[in-house]
Protein backbone atom coordinates (compact mmCIF):
# COMPACT_ATOMS: atom_id res chain seq x y z
CA UNK A 1 0.00 0.00 0.00
CA UNK A 2 2.65 2.61 0.81
CA UNK A 3 4.71 2.05 -2.46
CA UNK A 4 1.03 2.63 -4.36
CA UNK A 5 -0.42 5.44 -2.40
CA UNK A 6 1.23 8.82 -0.75
CA UNK A 7 2.59 8.72 2.01
CA UNK A 8 0.16 11.33 3.22
CA UNK A 9 -2.92 9.78 1.60
CA UNK A 10 -1.74 6.46 3.42
CA UNK A 11 -1.56 8.06 6.88
CA UNK A 12 -4.88 9.47 6.08
CA UNK A 13 -6.85 6.33 5.06
CA UNK A 14 -4.91 4.84 8.41
CA UNK A 15 -6.52 7.68 10.89
CA UNK A 16 -9.45 7.27 9.39
CA UNK A 17 -10.20 3.84 9.91
CA UNK A 18 -8.64 3.98 13.62
CA UNK A 19 -11.28 7.14 14.12
CA UNK A 20 -14.15 4.68 12.68
CA UNK A 21 -12.64 1.36 14.51
CA UNK A 22 -12.92 3.55 17.99
CA UNK A 23 -16.17 4.78 17.47
CA UNK A 24 -18.30 1.84 16.44
CA UNK A 25 -18.64 0.09 19.44
CA UNK A 26 -17.65 -3.84 19.90
CA UNK A 27 -21.20 -5.18 19.59
CA UNK A 28 -21.79 -3.25 16.58
CA UNK A 29 -18.46 -4.61 14.70
CA UNK A 30 -18.76 -8.11 16.17
CA UNK A 31 -22.84 -8.20 14.32
CA UNK A 32 -21.58 -7.28 11.48
CA UNK A 33 -18.73 -9.86 11.17
CA UNK A 34 -21.12 -12.22 12.75
CA UNK A 35 -23.28 -11.28 9.55
CA UNK A 36 -20.69 -10.97 6.72
CA UNK A 37 -19.26 -14.55 7.93
CA UNK A 38 -23.40 -16.71 7.76
CA UNK A 39 -24.45 -14.68 4.77
CA UNK A 40 -21.25 -13.77 2.49
CA UNK A 41 -22.43 -16.39 -0.02
CA UNK A 42 -25.95 -14.89 -0.70
CA UNK A 43 -24.10 -11.29 -0.52
CA UNK A 44 -22.16 -12.51 -3.90
CA UNK A 45 -25.16 -14.35 -5.06
CA UNK A 46 -26.75 -10.86 -4.73
CA UNK A 47 -24.52 -8.82 -6.38
CA UNK A 48 -23.51 -11.09 -9.09
CA UNK A 49 -27.48 -11.75 -9.78
CA UNK A 50 -27.48 -7.98 -9.70
CA UNK A 51 -24.48 -7.08 -11.86
CA UNK A 52 -25.53 -9.79 -14.50
CA UNK A 53 -28.94 -7.68 -15.11
CA UNK A 54 -26.88 -5.40 -16.13
CA UNK A 55 -26.08 -4.87 -20.44
CA UNK A 56 -22.78 -2.81 -19.21
CA UNK A 57 -21.67 -5.06 -16.53
CA UNK A 58 -22.35 -7.94 -18.24
CA UNK A 59 -19.89 -7.53 -20.77
CA UNK A 60 -17.09 -8.52 -18.02
CA UNK A 61 -19.01 -11.44 -16.51
CA UNK A 62 -20.26 -13.07 -19.38
CA UNK A 63 -17.44 -15.81 -19.23
CA UNK A 64 -17.68 -18.67 -16.53
CA UNK A 65 -14.23 -18.30 -15.46
CA UNK A 66 -14.51 -15.04 -14.39
CA UNK A 67 -17.88 -15.39 -13.02
CA UNK A 68 -16.66 -18.61 -10.70
CA UNK A 69 -13.36 -16.98 -9.37
CA UNK A 70 -15.25 -14.00 -9.02
CA UNK A 71 -17.77 -14.97 -6.99
CA UNK A 72 -15.21 -16.69 -4.30
CA UNK A 73 -13.09 -13.55 -4.28
CA UNK A 74 -16.24 -11.57 -3.42
CA UNK A 75 -16.60 -13.49 -0.25
CA UNK A 76 -13.19 -13.34 0.40
CA UNK A 77 -13.20 -9.36 -0.06
CA UNK A 78 -16.25 -9.49 2.14
CA UNK A 79 -14.22 -11.56 5.28
CA UNK A 80 -10.84 -9.50 4.99
CA UNK A 81 -12.28 -6.28 4.89
CA UNK A 82 -14.70 -6.51 7.82
CA UNK A 83 -13.01 -8.88 10.15
CA UNK A 84 -10.06 -6.49 10.70
CA UNK A 85 -9.17 -5.96 14.57
CA UNK A 86 -5.50 -4.79 14.22
CA UNK A 87 -3.66 -1.87 11.98
CA UNK A 88 -1.87 -4.76 9.90
CA UNK A 89 -4.73 -6.38 9.37
CA UNK A 90 -6.31 -2.69 8.16
CA UNK A 91 -3.25 -2.77 5.94
CA UNK A 92 -3.61 -6.15 4.69
CA UNK A 93 -7.32 -5.60 3.68
CA UNK A 94 -6.51 -1.68 1.80
CA UNK A 95 -3.57 -3.42 -0.24
CA UNK A 96 -6.60 -5.84 -1.24
CA UNK A 97 -8.48 -3.06 -2.12
CA UNK A 98 -5.37 -1.85 -4.34
CA UNK A 99 -4.76 -4.83 -6.20
CA UNK A 100 -8.90 -5.19 -7.15
CA UNK A 101 -8.52 -1.22 -7.94
CA UNK A 102 -5.46 -2.54 -10.49
CA UNK A 103 -7.34 -5.62 -11.64
CA UNK A 104 -10.60 -2.86 -12.58
CA UNK A 105 -7.94 -0.68 -14.38
CA UNK A 106 -6.68 -3.57 -16.64
CA UNK A 107 -9.62 -4.47 -17.53
CA UNK A 108 -11.02 -1.66 -17.87
CA UNK A 109 -14.28 -1.67 -15.59
CA UNK A 110 -16.22 1.30 -15.49
CA UNK A 111 -15.80 2.96 -12.27
CA UNK A 112 -19.85 3.61 -12.06
CA UNK A 113 -19.95 -0.08 -12.48
CA UNK A 114 -17.76 -0.43 -8.80
CA UNK A 115 -19.88 1.87 -7.22
CA UNK A 116 -23.19 0.55 -8.44
CA UNK A 117 -21.33 -3.35 -6.91
CA UNK A 118 -20.76 -1.04 -3.51
CA UNK A 119 -24.59 0.06 -3.32
CA UNK A 120 -25.55 -3.57 -3.68
CA UNK A 121 -23.30 -4.84 -1.02
CA UNK A 122 -24.33 -1.78 1.48
CA UNK A 123 -28.03 -2.36 0.96
CA UNK A 124 -28.00 -6.20 1.79
CA UNK A 125 -25.44 -6.20 4.25
CA UNK A 126 -28.28 -3.12 5.57
CA UNK A 127 -31.59 -5.55 5.54
CA UNK A 128 -29.42 -7.85 7.46
CA UNK A 129 -28.96 -5.84 10.25
CA UNK A 130 -32.36 -4.85 10.23
CA UNK A 131 -33.30 -8.33 11.12
CA UNK A 132 -30.65 -8.37 13.50
CA UNK A 133 -31.16 -7.90 17.57
CA UNK A 134 -29.50 -4.81 17.74
CA UNK A 135 -30.32 -2.54 19.53
CA UNK A 136 -31.93 1.15 18.25
CA UNK A 137 -28.17 2.66 18.55
CA UNK A 138 -26.17 -0.40 18.24
CA UNK A 139 -27.78 -0.15 14.58
CA UNK A 140 -27.26 3.05 13.92
CA UNK A 141 -23.87 2.53 14.45
CA UNK A 142 -23.13 -0.74 12.86
CA UNK A 143 -25.10 1.07 9.36
CA UNK A 144 -22.80 3.62 9.93
CA UNK A 145 -19.63 1.27 10.29
CA UNK A 146 -20.43 -0.51 7.06
CA UNK A 147 -20.83 2.37 4.91
CA UNK A 148 -17.51 4.76 5.91
CA UNK A 149 -15.83 1.08 5.76
CA UNK A 150 -16.93 0.32 2.54
CA UNK A 151 -16.83 4.00 1.27
CA UNK A 152 -12.93 3.80 2.56
CA UNK A 153 -12.19 0.32 0.63
CA UNK A 154 -13.69 2.15 -2.26
CA UNK A 155 -11.56 5.53 -1.57
CA UNK A 156 -8.18 2.86 -1.62
CA UNK A 157 -9.62 1.04 -4.75
CA UNK A 158 -10.77 4.01 -7.13
CA UNK A 159 -7.22 5.44 -6.12
CA UNK A 160 -5.26 2.69 -7.42
CA UNK A 161 -7.30 2.25 -10.60
CA UNK A 162 -7.13 5.75 -11.34
CA UNK A 163 -2.93 5.44 -11.13
CA UNK A 164 -2.96 2.32 -12.94
CA UNK A 165 -5.32 3.58 -15.76
CA UNK A 166 -3.26 7.02 -16.06
CA UNK A 167 0.01 4.80 -16.58
CA UNK A 168 -1.76 2.52 -19.01
CA UNK A 169 -2.83 5.50 -21.01
CA UNK A 170 0.77 6.92 -21.31
CA UNK A 171 1.72 3.46 -22.31
CA UNK A 172 -0.61 3.34 -24.84
CA UNK A 173 0.12 6.65 -26.31
CA UNK A 174 3.72 6.07 -25.80
CA UNK A 175 3.18 2.72 -28.16
CA UNK A 176 1.04 4.49 -30.91
CA UNK A 177 4.33 7.05 -31.25
CA UNK A 178 6.50 4.36 -31.66
CA UNK A 179 4.71 2.55 -33.98
CA UNK A 180 4.18 5.77 -35.82
CA UNK A 181 8.03 6.23 -35.57
CA UNK A 182 8.56 3.06 -37.55
CA UNK A 183 10.30 3.07 -41.18
CA UNK A 184 7.07 3.58 -42.87
CA UNK A 185 8.29 3.54 -46.24
CA UNK A 186 9.21 0.11 -46.03
CA UNK A 187 6.34 -0.70 -44.02
CA UNK A 188 4.02 0.74 -46.73
CA UNK A 189 5.80 -1.32 -49.19
CA UNK A 190 5.38 -4.63 -47.14
CA UNK A 191 1.62 -4.00 -47.01
CA UNK A 192 1.27 -2.77 -50.45
CA UNK A 193 2.66 -6.44 -51.55
CA UNK A 194 0.81 -7.98 -48.84
CA UNK A 195 -2.63 -6.63 -50.52
CA UNK A 196 -1.34 -7.68 -53.91
CA UNK A 197 -0.12 -11.07 -52.54
CA UNK A 198 -4.02 -11.89 -51.51
CA UNK A 199 -5.58 -10.36 -54.83
CA UNK A 200 -3.54 -12.74 -56.88
CA UNK A 201 -4.18 -15.70 -54.87
CA UNK A 202 -7.45 -14.30 -55.09
CA UNK A 203 -7.95 -14.97 -58.53
CA UNK A 204 -5.25 -17.99 -59.10
CA UNK A 205 -8.21 -19.24 -56.74
CA UNK A 206 -11.37 -18.47 -59.07
CA UNK A 207 -9.13 -19.30 -62.46
CA UNK A 208 -7.84 -23.00 -61.15
CA UNK A 209 -10.27 -23.90 -58.28
CA UNK A 210 -13.01 -26.27 -58.26
CA UNK A 211 -17.22 -25.16 -57.24
CA UNK A 212 -17.28 -25.81 -53.31
CA UNK A 213 -13.70 -24.12 -52.76
CA UNK A 214 -13.19 -21.56 -50.05
CA UNK A 215 -12.28 -18.38 -51.76
CA UNK A 216 -9.24 -16.57 -49.41
CA UNK A 217 -10.63 -13.68 -47.40
CA UNK A 218 -8.79 -10.27 -47.08
CA UNK A 219 -9.36 -9.89 -43.40
CA UNK A 220 -7.46 -13.46 -42.63
CA UNK A 221 -4.35 -12.45 -45.18
CA UNK A 222 -1.33 -11.21 -43.64
CA UNK A 223 -2.57 -7.65 -45.01
CA UNK A 224 -5.82 -7.90 -43.01
CA UNK A 225 -4.38 -9.54 -40.06
CA UNK A 226 -1.53 -6.73 -40.38
CA UNK A 227 -4.94 -3.95 -40.39
CA UNK A 228 -6.85 -5.27 -38.09
CA UNK A 229 -4.28 -5.71 -34.86
CA UNK A 230 -1.42 -3.20 -35.47
CA UNK A 231 -2.85 -0.64 -37.80
CA UNK A 232 -5.53 0.06 -34.98
CA UNK A 233 -2.81 1.27 -33.07
CA UNK A 234 -0.81 3.01 -35.52
CA UNK A 235 -3.77 4.66 -37.16
CA UNK A 236 -5.80 5.46 -34.00
CA UNK A 237 -8.26 8.14 -34.80
CA UNK A 238 -7.64 8.14 -38.77
CA UNK A 239 -11.19 8.68 -40.26
CA UNK A 240 -10.05 6.53 -43.45
CA UNK A 241 -9.17 3.36 -40.87
CA UNK A 242 -12.90 2.71 -40.17
CA UNK A 243 -13.59 3.01 -44.11
CA UNK A 244 -10.47 0.19 -44.70
CA UNK A 245 -12.33 -2.43 -42.33
CA UNK A 246 -15.67 -1.65 -43.72
CA UNK A 247 -14.29 -2.09 -47.16
CA UNK A 248 -12.69 -5.45 -46.30
CA UNK A 249 -15.71 -6.46 -44.22
CA UNK A 250 -18.13 -6.10 -47.40
CA UNK A 251 -15.41 -7.66 -49.73
CA UNK A 252 -15.46 -11.02 -47.31
CA UNK A 253 -18.95 -10.78 -46.21
CA UNK A 254 -20.92 -9.89 -49.51
CA UNK A 255 -18.27 -9.97 -52.46
CA UNK A 256 -16.64 -12.82 -52.20
CA UNK A 257 -19.49 -14.97 -50.45
CA UNK A 258 -21.32 -14.07 -53.95
CA UNK A 259 -18.87 -14.94 -56.10
CA UNK A 260 -18.39 -18.48 -54.61
CA UNK A 261 -21.89 -18.98 -55.37
CA UNK A 262 -22.27 -18.39 -58.99
CA UNK A 263 -18.59 -19.55 -59.37
CA UNK A 264 -20.11 -22.79 -58.42
CA UNK A 265 -23.21 -22.23 -60.89
CA UNK A 266 -21.07 -21.82 -63.31
CA UNK A 267 -21.81 -18.31 -64.22
CA UNK A 268 -18.51 -17.14 -65.14
CA UNK A 269 -20.09 -13.63 -66.46
CA UNK A 270 -21.43 -12.54 -63.02
CA UNK A 271 -17.95 -14.19 -61.77
CA UNK A 272 -15.98 -11.79 -63.81
CA UNK A 273 -18.47 -8.52 -62.71
CA UNK A 274 -17.96 -9.47 -59.43
CA UNK A 275 -14.22 -9.66 -59.22
CA UNK A 276 -14.34 -5.75 -61.00
CA UNK A 277 -16.24 -4.85 -58.13
CA UNK A 278 -13.70 -6.73 -55.46
CA UNK A 279 -10.45 -5.18 -57.71
CA UNK A 280 -12.56 -1.62 -57.50
CA UNK A 281 -13.05 -2.05 -53.66
CA UNK A 282 -8.99 -2.78 -53.75
CA UNK A 283 -8.18 0.15 -55.49
CA UNK A 284 -10.33 2.07 -52.90
CA UNK A 285 -8.05 0.49 -50.22
CA UNK A 286 -4.47 0.99 -51.61
CA UNK A 287 -5.74 4.59 -51.75
CA UNK A 288 -7.10 4.83 -48.25
CA UNK A 289 -3.77 3.26 -47.35
CA UNK A 290 -1.72 5.49 -49.35
CA UNK A 291 -3.34 8.40 -47.38
CA UNK A 292 -3.24 7.24 -44.05
CA UNK A 293 0.66 6.82 -44.26
CA UNK A 294 1.30 10.19 -45.67
CA UNK A 295 0.28 11.35 -42.07
CA UNK A 296 3.02 8.89 -40.49
CA UNK A 297 6.64 10.14 -39.86
CA UNK A 298 9.84 7.88 -40.98
CA UNK A 299 11.46 7.70 -37.45
CA UNK A 300 13.06 4.82 -35.76
CA UNK A 301 12.26 4.87 -32.21
CA UNK A 302 11.12 2.99 -29.15
CA UNK A 303 12.76 -0.60 -30.27
CA UNK A 304 14.84 -2.63 -27.59
CA UNK A 305 18.13 -1.51 -28.08
CA UNK A 306 19.96 -4.84 -28.61
CA UNK A 307 17.42 -6.89 -30.70
CA UNK A 308 15.12 -4.24 -32.42
CA UNK A 309 11.75 -5.89 -30.99
CA UNK A 310 9.13 -4.21 -29.38
CA UNK A 311 9.93 -2.92 -25.64
CA UNK A 312 7.68 -4.93 -23.20
CA UNK A 313 6.59 -1.43 -21.55
CA UNK A 314 4.11 -1.46 -24.59
CA UNK A 315 2.70 -5.19 -23.82
CA UNK A 316 -0.09 -3.63 -21.52
CA UNK A 317 -1.48 -1.21 -24.68
CA UNK A 318 -1.47 -4.49 -27.16
CA UNK A 319 -2.67 -7.46 -24.94
CA UNK A 320 -5.47 -4.62 -23.72
CA UNK A 321 -6.46 -4.13 -27.33
CA UNK A 322 -6.00 -8.10 -28.62
CA UNK A 323 -8.71 -8.63 -25.29
CA UNK A 324 -11.29 -6.17 -26.41
CA UNK A 325 -10.66 -7.83 -30.22
CA UNK A 326 -11.29 -11.03 -28.41
CA UNK A 327 -14.34 -9.51 -26.38
CA UNK A 328 -16.06 -7.75 -29.51
CA UNK A 329 -15.25 -10.20 -32.07
CA UNK A 330 -14.63 -13.59 -30.76
CA UNK A 331 -11.03 -14.01 -32.18
CA UNK A 332 -8.69 -15.87 -29.98
CA UNK A 333 -5.21 -15.38 -29.25
CA UNK A 334 -2.08 -17.18 -28.06
CA UNK A 335 1.17 -16.12 -25.57
CA UNK A 336 4.33 -18.08 -26.09
CA UNK A 337 6.56 -16.70 -23.34
CA UNK A 338 10.33 -18.16 -24.80
CA UNK A 339 13.40 -18.37 -22.56
CA UNK A 340 17.23 -19.25 -23.54
CA UNK A 341 18.57 -22.33 -21.91
CA UNK A 342 21.11 -21.98 -19.92
CA UNK A 343 21.56 -18.40 -20.96
CA UNK A 344 24.13 -17.62 -17.98
CA UNK A 345 26.33 -20.71 -18.84
CA UNK A 346 26.92 -19.08 -22.55
CA UNK A 347 27.45 -15.61 -20.61
CA UNK A 348 29.77 -17.31 -18.13
CA UNK A 349 31.80 -19.70 -20.84
CA UNK A 350 31.84 -17.10 -23.93
CA UNK A 351 31.55 -13.53 -22.52
CA UNK A 352 28.39 -11.22 -22.60
CA UNK A 353 29.13 -9.93 -25.92
CA UNK A 354 28.36 -13.46 -27.34
CA UNK A 355 24.89 -13.77 -25.22
CA UNK A 356 24.13 -10.70 -26.74
CA UNK A 357 24.86 -11.86 -30.19
CA UNK A 358 22.95 -15.17 -29.96
CA UNK A 359 20.19 -12.71 -28.18
CA UNK A 360 20.12 -10.90 -31.27
CA UNK A 361 20.04 -13.74 -33.15
CA UNK A 362 17.27 -15.44 -31.39
CA UNK A 363 14.76 -12.39 -31.68
CA UNK A 364 15.54 -12.60 -35.95
CA UNK A 365 14.32 -15.70 -35.77
CA UNK A 366 11.74 -15.52 -33.58
CA UNK A 367 10.45 -12.69 -35.91
CA UNK A 368 11.02 -14.74 -39.24
CA UNK A 369 8.50 -17.16 -37.58
CA UNK A 370 5.46 -15.28 -37.10
CA UNK A 371 3.67 -13.28 -39.56
CA UNK A 372 3.38 -9.62 -39.86
CA UNK A 373 0.08 -9.26 -37.39
CA UNK A 374 1.73 -10.98 -34.46
CA UNK A 375 3.77 -9.29 -32.22
CA UNK A 376 7.12 -10.12 -30.68
CA UNK A 377 8.46 -8.91 -27.57
CA UNK A 378 11.94 -8.55 -25.80
CA UNK A 379 10.09 -9.30 -22.15
CA UNK A 380 13.22 -9.32 -20.24
CA UNK A 381 17.22 -10.92 -20.24
CA UNK A 382 16.80 -14.24 -22.15
CA UNK A 383 13.17 -14.27 -22.40
CA UNK A 384 10.80 -13.10 -25.31
CA UNK A 385 7.48 -12.92 -25.63
CA UNK A 386 5.25 -13.40 -28.60
CA UNK A 387 1.40 -12.37 -29.35
CA UNK A 388 -0.29 -15.14 -31.63
CA UNK A 389 -3.17 -13.31 -32.99
CA UNK A 390 -6.30 -15.39 -34.33
CA UNK A 391 -4.79 -18.39 -33.20
CA UNK A 392 -6.02 -21.66 -32.07
CA UNK A 393 -4.47 -23.85 -29.42
CA UNK A 394 -3.56 -26.31 -31.68
CA UNK A 395 -2.12 -24.05 -34.07
CA UNK A 396 0.05 -21.71 -31.18
CA UNK A 397 1.50 -24.88 -30.47
CA UNK A 398 2.58 -25.59 -33.97
CA UNK A 399 4.21 -22.50 -34.28
CA UNK A 400 6.14 -22.89 -30.87
CA UNK A 401 7.79 -26.49 -32.03
CA UNK A 402 8.47 -24.65 -35.12
CA UNK A 403 10.57 -22.21 -32.94
CA UNK A 404 11.72 -24.38 -31.23
CA UNK A 405 13.48 -27.06 -33.75
CA UNK A 406 14.65 -23.83 -36.18
CA UNK A 407 16.62 -22.51 -33.00
CA UNK A 408 17.75 -25.61 -31.71
CA UNK A 409 18.79 -27.04 -35.78
CA UNK A 410 20.53 -23.53 -36.38
CA UNK A 411 24.19 -23.01 -35.71
CA UNK A 412 24.65 -19.15 -33.87
CA UNK A 413 27.38 -16.84 -34.73
CA UNK A 414 29.38 -15.28 -32.10
CA UNK A 415 32.48 -13.54 -31.70
CA UNK A 416 35.77 -15.13 -33.46
CA UNK A 417 34.07 -16.90 -35.80
CA UNK A 418 32.63 -19.54 -32.91
CA UNK A 419 29.26 -20.62 -33.45
CA UNK A 420 26.96 -22.48 -30.49
CA UNK A 421 24.37 -24.59 -30.59
CA UNK A 422 20.99 -23.11 -27.94
CA UNK A 423 17.84 -24.06 -27.44
CA UNK A 424 15.06 -22.74 -25.86
CA UNK A 425 11.80 -23.54 -23.73
CA UNK A 426 8.95 -22.28 -24.68
CA UNK A 427 5.11 -21.94 -22.44
CA UNK A 428 1.90 -21.36 -24.30
CA UNK A 429 -1.29 -19.97 -22.91
CA UNK A 430 -4.28 -19.36 -24.65
CA UNK A 431 -6.37 -16.71 -24.10
CA UNK A 432 -9.63 -17.80 -22.29
CA UNK A 433 -11.73 -14.91 -22.05
CA UNK A 434 -10.89 -13.54 -18.54
CA UNK A 435 -10.20 -9.94 -19.03
CA UNK A 436 -7.70 -9.54 -17.35
CA UNK A 437 -4.49 -9.82 -19.28
CA UNK A 438 -1.80 -10.01 -16.59
CA UNK A 439 -3.51 -13.58 -15.59
CA UNK A 440 -2.71 -14.95 -19.03
CA UNK A 441 0.94 -13.77 -19.09
CA UNK A 442 0.79 -15.10 -15.78
CA UNK A 443 -0.02 -19.02 -17.37
CA UNK A 444 2.25 -18.75 -19.77
CA UNK A 445 4.81 -17.65 -17.13
CA UNK A 446 3.90 -21.25 -15.29
CA UNK A 447 4.00 -23.01 -18.72
CA UNK A 448 7.04 -21.85 -19.30
CA UNK A 449 7.95 -23.00 -15.55
CA UNK A 450 7.18 -26.44 -16.45
CA UNK A 451 8.51 -26.73 -19.71
CA UNK A 452 12.11 -25.58 -18.00
CA UNK A 453 11.65 -27.97 -14.65
CA UNK A 454 10.86 -30.86 -17.14
CA UNK A 455 14.37 -30.56 -19.04
CA UNK A 456 14.14 -27.79 -21.13
CA UNK A 457 14.19 -27.82 -24.89
CA UNK A 458 10.28 -28.59 -25.37
CA UNK A 459 7.49 -26.57 -25.54
CA UNK A 460 4.57 -26.70 -22.91
CA UNK A 461 0.69 -25.48 -23.04
CA UNK A 462 -0.65 -23.99 -19.85
CA UNK A 463 -2.55 -26.12 -17.50
CA UNK A 464 -6.70 -25.92 -17.99
CA UNK A 465 -6.94 -24.83 -14.30
CA UNK A 466 -4.11 -22.99 -14.07
CA UNK A 467 -4.86 -19.94 -11.68
CA UNK A 468 -8.01 -21.46 -10.88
Amino acid sequence: MHKSLPAQTTETIENDWLALFDQAPLGARTAVRDIIATHREAMADAFYERMMQDPEARAFLSSEVVHERLHASMQRWLTTLFSCETREQFLTAMAMQRHVGEVHSRVDVPVNIVARGARVLKNRIGGYLARSPLGRDELVEAVIYVDSLIDLAFEVMSSAFVASHERTARIDEAYRSFSSGQNMSLERERQRSALLDWENRLLQTVMTGQPGDDLPSVSGSSFGLWMQHKASALFRGASEHATVRKLMRSIDETLLPLCAQQLGAGNLSEVRHLLKQVQAEVGELKFLIESMFEHLVDLESGKDALTQLLNRRFLPAILARECEITRSEGKPFALLLVDVDHFKHINDAHGHQAGDRVLQQVAAILQNSVRSGDFVFRYGGEEFLIVLVEMDHTRAMRVAEKIRTRIAAEPLLISNGGQLNVTVSIGVAMHDGHPDYQRLVNRADGALYRAKQGGRNRCEPDLPDANA
